[in-house]
C-alpha cells in the first residue's frame, strides 16, 4: 500500500513531538492492508484491506501489542506468558480445495516461554518457544490438536515514543497429525484424478523467518510485517493441496491514536 505523500509529510512533522515516554495505554482506529496465501502450500493468494481498532495496553500483568499476553512470570531474562495467535479463513476459491469443505477461522492459544540469551546496546537475542493449542471457529470451538514453534528471536524495544520497534526470528514449526490432517489431508470422498488420497502425519511443518517494524509519529502509528515460509523437506510437503512450498505473506498498517494515558 503506497501512502500519500502528504500523509509521509504529515508523519514526519508529528515524529518531532513524539518523544515522551511510552503511555500505559493507547486506543486508536486503523487500516491494515494484507496479503497471504490462502493457507500455507496454496497456489492463491488474496489481498485484504481490513478496518482494525488500535490497541496498546502495557500492565503488569496484561499486555497488548503484537497480540496479547497474560504475563505468567517475568524476571530479567526469563519471561513465561499466555498467548494467541489468529488465521484467517481460507478463500472459497481455492483451486486445489476445489469440493472440500471451507477452512475455518483458526484461533491458537498456550503458553510461551522466552529467553534472554544476549543483550546489545539497545536490543537482544531471545529464544522463543510459543506452544498452542488450535482451535476452529464455526459457532463453537474444535480442537484441530497443536502446534510448537520454537525460534530464536533478536528485539529492538522502543522504549520511548518516536522510537523504531524492531523483531527478527526464525526457526522450525511442527504440528500434531490432528492440525496437520484438518489443512492437507484429502478423504476418499473427497479424492479426485488429480487430487488423490493423502493422510496427513504430524511432526516438522517447515520453516519460518518474520520482520515487523512499528513507530508512533505523533498521533499516528505505522506498522508492518514481513514472513517467509518454506513447507520443504516437511511432513506435508507431499500433500496434494501443497502447490507452493515457498511463500511470502506481508502488510502494512496506519492508525491515528486519539486517547493514551
Amino acid at each position: 500500500m503506497r501512502l500519500p505523500v502528504s500523509l509521509v509529510l504529515l508523519l514526519l512533522a508529528n515524529s518531532a513531538i513524539a518523544q515522551g515516554p511510552l503511555p500505559r495505554l493507547e486506543v486508536g482506529a486503523g487500516l491494515i492492508a494484507l496479503s497471504a496465501p490462502d493457507y500455507r502450500g496454496s497456489s492463491e493468494s488474496s489481498t485484504y484491506l481490513l478496518p482494525v481498532p488500535y490497541i496498546k495496553y502495557r500492565g503488569d500483568r496484561l499486555r497488548v501489542d503484537e497480540g496479547a499476553q497474560g504475563v505468567i512470570f517475568e524476571s530479567d531474562d526469563l519471561l513465561l506468558t499466555l498467548s494467541g495467535n489468529l488465521s484467517l479463513p481460507a478463500d472459497d476459491d481455492t483451486p486445489e480445495r476445489e469440493g472440500m469443505e471451507e477452512l475455518d477461522t483458526v484461533i491458537e492459544i498456550g503458553p510461551a516461554l522466552n529467553y534472554r540469551f544476549y543483550r546489545l546496546q539497545d536490543s537482544a537475542w531471545w529464544v522463543d518457544l510459543p506452544f498452542r493449542y488450535a482451535y476452529t471457529v464455526d459457532g463453537e470451538l474444535d480442537n484441530i490438536g497443536w502446534v510448537f514453534q520454537p525460534r530464536f528471536s533478536w528485539r529492538k524495544p522502543a522504549t520511548r515514543l518516536g522510537e523504531w520497534k524492531l523483531r527478527f526470528n526464525f526457526g522450525p514449526l511442527y504440528a500434531s497429525e490432528d492440525n496437520h490432517a484438518y489443512l492437507y489431508s484429502v478423504d476418499s470422498m473427497e479424492a479426485t484424478s488429480e487430487r488423490p488420497a493423502y493422510s496427513a502425519d504430524g511432526g516438522f511443518s517447515g520453516i519460518r523467518s518474520e520482520f515487523t517494524f512499528s513507530k508512533r509519529f505523533g498521533r499516528y502509528w505505522l506498522g508492518g510485517f514481513l514472513r517467509y515460509d518454506s513447507l520443504q523437506n516437511s511432513e506435508i510437503e507431499d500433500s496434494p493441496l501443497v502447490t507452493d512450498t515457498d511463500s511470502w505473506v506481508g502488510g502494512v498498517a496506519l492508525a491515528w491514536v486519539f486517547h493514551e494515558r
